[in-house]
């Protein structure tokens, strides 16, 4: 989010350091000297060691003000904080005396790092203040501290009726109060509420005075830096500078209501008290300020959220398409390119969404109070703004009915963005007992605008399809059905049991409530029909009641007090702006039937907006009918919190919780701006995430425990995000900030040490729920996520976790066949391995418990006997890694007759009756001795690991162990701790790749030779490859999942394999059974694609600046060709990119559904069949993904349409990959289940 949260930079203990620090120029308390500016203020001093700019204080690296030093200043930190010698540090600081390297002399004028003090404007010091004080002014936190000394509900009378609100809605509405009094003041309105040419005036002098610099570089407030001029012509377009009207202070409160979520109700009272107390004769109409431009606000991101782009040369400028420029120099309050355009490249829309979403609830919260016209305004009310969008909504919704065209289906998209807009906003909007029950909009006519949703949109009755339904979505989080996993003895009957009763109730089943989307619209609908369906408090809490103002009386001894009341003429909402032309996608959408081409919605994805829904804890019950259920329950559950949680907490509670959390989740997260400023961290979203306990309210008004149990919503919200993030080692980044794994591990470690009695207890009983109950539910997919998680959490905490989970846990991981438990549980201790330098040592030794039996399933099972390491072998090691031998020699040597006579005892003849005799390991020998020697530091470093691990694990279950093992390591492994395998593989593998083609190229003459039939050459050396491949598999530990990555993208690097090859191996072409398949085998796959597309664009290039004879040049043509259209240029990209990676990806799709048509079950689902279409889907959305950002991205014209009929032409668009698909014959009814499943997703993704 942008310019929201900007104060929070300031907010830290800056300021004067203590003792011999120096001093500062910020005006938030003391420091100490280690963290405060160098010199003692002009005395000769030691410095302080001054501001480390690499540690996690929030100024602007480049400002100098907040530097104060005297003569002898502090400096950067010297060399311990910068590599280059140039920082101050001691007495030789910033100050009077260059730091660092004092052979260069004093910096020149021109530099701009100049060694004059630079004073702070005092208004622009002033305006850092405000800013810090709307930012906080609703802050919980703050908030809730305060209102522990009123004691209860406090009651604020007035004629009309006796309004009863929260002390920490009471103690918010006090702060508004006294920031009103002191904005509307006689001397402080001419200073703070100035707007128009009065703030021009002002700021064109901020902005033009040379000692303001810093202002310039690190504006904290979204109108701070502005344009001069009411408005400007700019590209023969009228470019309206819409903060500069509002003025500084309506920029920042709109700013934050859009960035805060949580505070909103606190910024619309704001509003009403600054407009009421302003002096009307000079700053009168605040409100309609505030308004106008939140509405431009919200035209813009409608605009940006649906990705609506205006065709080239009709009205496109460089304003943002729509002529308005809001705050666009305050640089420091803007992402980084890389987050406004990470991701799928929808970061822009995603912050958007958030931005329009809360502009809607400040709107719907000026509604209640009655400065907004709620129904009166007719099309420009607020009703009428809903209606707006809702109309929009339908009509994309209709357009796009039932259509594969991928215009027609990003229309589809953007009616779910809008319908999520709509239904999130209505709770808000609904009139309450807490206003009167007068203001805002009725049940009635909420009802009417979800009637519209839920029939043309989003319900049942609409085309709409969850991308997280389970089994069928492309992002599904839950299987449909359950998996054929293996028992534990005793098991096997209860579980039969609950088959027969699951299948008596599958008929009966509703829809499920898939997604976010989905969850909203019934919580709405249930809100709707029973005001008291929810007790989250922020759809009711109204802080403007505490707002007062004087009476209107004759007498001038006394005042009399009255609540603040808005007297002005409702405000109408004017979307669309006329001429202004604030926002083009919804009137686009309103005559989308008469409509031209010179507007286009591209929305590419709901990725950030809808997200997928998994209830772990149990729902509460509605009615009294679970008697027989409560004494199990009442002996399995003995924590009183999740018992509250499982009881007092409605779904509408649970929606609106989660809901909260995602808001915050995103409007704080951790950025950097594009100059280099940092804005908040894990802590901070911790503190802000737990501060919505204070929105829930009791069964009794002011009941302090009204927020018991609520970690365990906290925990399942977390949880269902993390499961559904985008999967490690995919080749994709995260769709969205949300589905960011680390981002949200560290928010759930850092609210494990903000609540150490809570949030621990919630983490261990919400695993053990999904393990008895999710897990043979899940995707791979999530249940891969969850044991990464869960592996960063343990790591991180020392391992902290109950002895009798482990034990528990151990059988399901010793079981010889694969099951879904042991799968978890090996995911996770695999995944700690490699968090910890010394690998399974490590979780041996102090994660696991005594004796447990999960060290040798886990990990010594995988343990490789070194027995069979021949002479030749050793010989072959020697001279690659220990004499370093010219690869040429060794190259004649592994294609020698001589090796052929030593080493000919291992060979045996091949078989003329074996099918595909080319893929038997015995005609590659030479290619697999190559490959063994070659990466033998594997193997030998696997061995060494898997030894200590054994040994630990030994020690540890001994009666007298002793764990320190430290003094054993040096005398048994002798390894250098400096040794960097896997560049040193890189390196060996590029010297030694002629020996490894010669090998190759050496076995495939012998197999051609000995082959009765002809032979093709092709099948024959990618067979070759596949053995080299097939080699590195069985060296390589199974739980290193990231040396196997490295090694075949260095090998595809240095096209040693090709990438189908490594498709061809990933998917086991010379096997028939799926059991052989590795789960993690699209990730492969997605990795050869991605190498493959790269390569045909490396072509392209290189082609394109070719001058023939293999010299390609940069040719200056003085503009020649700028008119050249480019277009053509990108179609042979795309068409190049297609070409590649197409037949991989079909070949990749064909041989996965044959290898799942050869499981057989008629009741539940294969593990390995599930394996295979999660990786198929997973697989076609990667594929989508590299081609879209590869090929589509560079390019300014091309779209995904252009990419869906490039994929129509070679007949891989999605209806011709579902067909084939859906061709491949099977017998298990599962199966045909699960190839439907694929086909659907397969042909929704493109």
């Amino acid at each position: 989010m942008e310019g929201a949260l900007s104060s929070d930079r300031y907010n830290d203990r800056g300021g004067s350091s203590s003792s011999r620090g120096g001093g500062s120029n910020d005006h938030y308390g003391s420091s100490h000297h280690r963290r405060g500016g160098g010199g003692r203020g002009g005395g000769r001093g030691r410095g302080g060691r001054g501001y480390n700019n690499n540690n996690r204080h929030r100024h602007h690296p480049y400002r100098r003000d907040d530097h104060g030093g005297g003569r002898y200043g502090g400096g950067g930190g010297g060399r311990r904080h910068n590599d280059r010698n140039d920082g101050g540090g001691g007495r030789r600081g910033g100050g009077r005396h260059h730091g660092g390297n004092n052979n260069r002399g004093p910096r020149q004028p021109a530099n701009r790092f100049t060694t004059e003090t630079k004073s702070v404007d005092p208004q622009y010091a002033m305006m850092k203040q405000l800013t810090a004080m709307v930012a906080k002014m609703g802050d919980l936190g703050g908030a809730a501290e305060v209102a522990a000394t009123m004691g209860g509900d406090v009651n604020n009378n007035s004629e009309a009726a006796v309004v009863t609100m929260r002390p920490v809605v009471k103690a918010i509405g006090m702060n508004v109060s006294d920031l009103v009094e002191v904005l509307c003041g006689p001397q402080n309105a001419q200073l703070f509420l100035k707007f128009g040419d009065d703030e021009s005036a002002a700021t064109t002098t901020a902005n033009n005075d040379d000692n303001n610099e810093e202002a310039n570089e690190g504006g904290d407030i979204a109108a701070m830096n502005l344009n001069d001029g009411e408005a400007k012509e700019e590209n023969d377009v009228k470019v309206i500078n819409a903060t500069k009207q509002a003025g500084t202070l309506s920029t920042l409160l709109v700013s934050c209501a859009y960035g805060l979520p949580l505070q909103t109700p606190s910024y619309a009272a704001l509003t009403l008290g600054v407009d009421v107390k302003a002096p009307k004769e000079t700053h009168a109409g605040f409100a309609g300020r505030c308004v106008d431009l939140a509405m431009r606000c919200l035209g813009r991101d409608l605009d940006m959220a649906l990705e609506c782009r205006v065709a080239s040369g009709v009205g496109a400028h460089a304003k943002g398409d729509d002529g308005i420029t809001i705050g666009e120099n305050d640089k420091d309050n803007v992402r980084c390119l890389a987050e406004r355009t990470g991701g799928c490249g929808n970061g822009n829309q995603i912050d958007a969404y958030y931005r329009a979403k809360f502009l809607l609830r400040y709107l719907a919260y000026l509604t209640k109070i009655g400065i907004v016209a709620a129904e009166d305004g007719g099309d420009q009310s607020f009703l009428g703004l809903l209606q707006m969008l809702a109309q929009a909504a339908t009509n994309a919704a209709h357009a796009s009915a039932n259509s594969n065209d991928e215009k027609k289906r990003a229309l589809g998209r953007a009616s779910r963005v809008l319908a999520s807009l709509i239904l999130s906003v209505l709770p808000y909007a609904m009139n309450n007992a807490n206003d009167g029950g007068e203001k805002g909009l009725s049940s009635d006519t909420i009802s009417d605008l979800v009637d519209v949703i839920e029939s043309n949109v989003v319900g049942q009755t609409s085309s709409y399809s969850s991308d997280y339904d389970p089994g069928t979505g492309p992002l599904s989080i839950l299987l449909k059905g359950e998996l054929d996993d293996a028992h534990l003895a005793g098991e096997m009957e209860e579980e039969e049991e609950d088959e027969e009763e699951e299948e008596e109730e599958d008929g009966d089943q509703p829809a499920p409530c898939a997604d976010t989307l989905q969850d909203l619209l019934r919580t709405v609908r249930k809100l709707v029909s029973s005001s008291s369906s929810t007790r989250f408090a922020l759809l009711g809490d109204s802080p403007w009641l505490a707002l007062t103002m004087d009476a209107q009386s004759s007498s001038m001894e006394e005042q009399e007090k009255v609540p603040m009341e808005y007297s002005g003429e409702q405000l109408v909402l004017d979307l669309v702006g006329g001429e202004e032309d604030r926002c083009k996608s919804v009137p686009y959408l309103l005559s989308i039937d008469n409509a031209d081409d010179s507007v286009e919605i591209i929305c590419r994805s709901l990725d950030g907006v809808v997200f997928g829904r998994l209830a772990i804890f149990d729902a509460p019950s509605e009615g009294g009918d679970d008697e027989e259920d409560d004494d199990e329950e009442d002996a399995e559950e003995t924590n009183p919190n999740l018992e509250s949680y499982t009881k007092s907490y409605s779904l509408g509670d649970r929606f609106f919780l989660a809901d909260a959390i995602r808001d915050v989740l995103m409007c704080h997260r951790p950025m950097v701006s594009d100059a280099g400023a940092d804005r908040n961290n894990a802590k901070e979203v911790a503190e802000q995430v737990w501060s919505i306990s204070h929105l829930f309210l009791g069964a009794d008004s002011g009941d302090d425990s009204s927020s018991k149990g609520i970690e365990f919503g906290i925990i399942e919200t977390l949880i269902s995000l993390i499961v559904q993030c985008t999967p490690q080692g995919s080749g994709m980044p995260s769709s969205s900030p949300l589905n960011e794994h680390v981002y949200l591990s560290r928010v759930l470690l850092e609210l494990t040490k903000l609540k150490p009695s809570l949030i621990p207890q919630a983490i261990v009983l919400a695993v053990s729920g999904m393990f008895e109950d999710f897990m043979p539910s899940l995707t791979t997919t999530a249940r891969d996520n969850l044991g990464h998680w869960l592996s960063f959490h343990l790591t991180n905490t020392d391992y902290q976790w109950p002895k009798s989970y482990w034990e528990h846990w151990a059988p399901y991981a010793a079981i010889d066949q694969r099951n879904s438990r042991g799968d978890f549980v090996a995911v996770a201790l695999w995944s700690m391995a490699t968090l910890s330098p010394e690998g399974p040592e490590t979780v041996a030794r102090e994660c696991l418990p005594a004796g447990t039996s999960l060290v040798q399933s886990v990990f010594l099972n995988h343990k490789r006997s070194n027995v069979d390491v021949s002479s030749t072998e050793t010989d072959l090691i020697n001279r690659i890694w220990d004499t370093s031998e010219d690869p040429d020699s060794i190259r004649q040597h592994i294609i020698s007759d001589e090796l052929l006579e030593s080493y000919g005892s291992t060979i045996r003849s091949i078989d003329d009756n074996v099918d595909n005799s080319m893929s038997q390991p015995k005609v590659w020998w030479r290619t697999r001795l190559a490959t063994r020697a070659l990466f033998h530091p594997v193997s030998r470093e696997n061995t060494r690991m898997i030894s200590l691990a054994e040994k630990a694990w030994k020690k540890k279950a001994s009666a007298d162990g002793d764990n320190d093992m430290e003094d054993e390591h040096p005398a048994e492994d002798g390894r250098d701790e400096t040794e960097d395998i896997l560049a040193d593989l890189s390196d060996a593998i590029a010297r030694f790749k002629p020996v490894l083609l010669a090998a190759v190229a050496r076995d495939a003459d012998a197999c051609d030779s000995e082959a009765t039939g002809k032979v093709d050459d092709d099948k024959l050396l990618m067979a070759g490859e596949v053995s080299i491949l097939s080699e590195i598999g069985s060296l390589v530990s199974a739980w290193d999942s990231t040396a196997i990555f490295s090694l075949i993208e260095c090998l595809m690097k240095n096209q040693i394999v090709s990438s189908l090859a490594v498709a061809t191996w990933a998917l086991c072409d010379n096997a028939d059974e799926s059991t052989n398949v590795s789960p993690q085998w699209w990730k492969v796959v997605s990795l050869a694609v991605n190498k493959a597309i790269t390569d045909a664009l490396s072509k392209v290039e290189s082609s394109s600046t070719d001058l023939g004879g293999g010299i390609g040049m940069i040719i200056d043509d003085g503009g020649a060709n700028d008119g050249v259209d480019s277009t053509e240029a990108d179609v042979n990209r795309l068409d190049e990119a297609l070409k590649a990676a197409v037949p991989i990806l079909k070949y990749s799709l064909e041989r996965a559904c044959h290898l799942l048509s050869t499981t057989n079950s008629p009741k539940k689902i294969p593990i390995a069949a599930a394996d295979l279409a999660e990786g198929m889907k997973r697989l076609s959305r990667a594929a989508l993904f590299q081609l879209s950002s590869l090929a589509l991205s560079p390019s300014p014209t091309l779209t995904l349409s252009n990419l869906q009929r490039g994929l129509m032409s070679i007949d891989a668009d999605g209806e011709k990959l579902a067909s084939a698909c859906q061709a491949v014959e099977c017998d298990g009814e599962q199966e045909k289940k699960l190839l439907q499943h694929v086909a659907f997703s397969v042909e929704k993704l493109f």
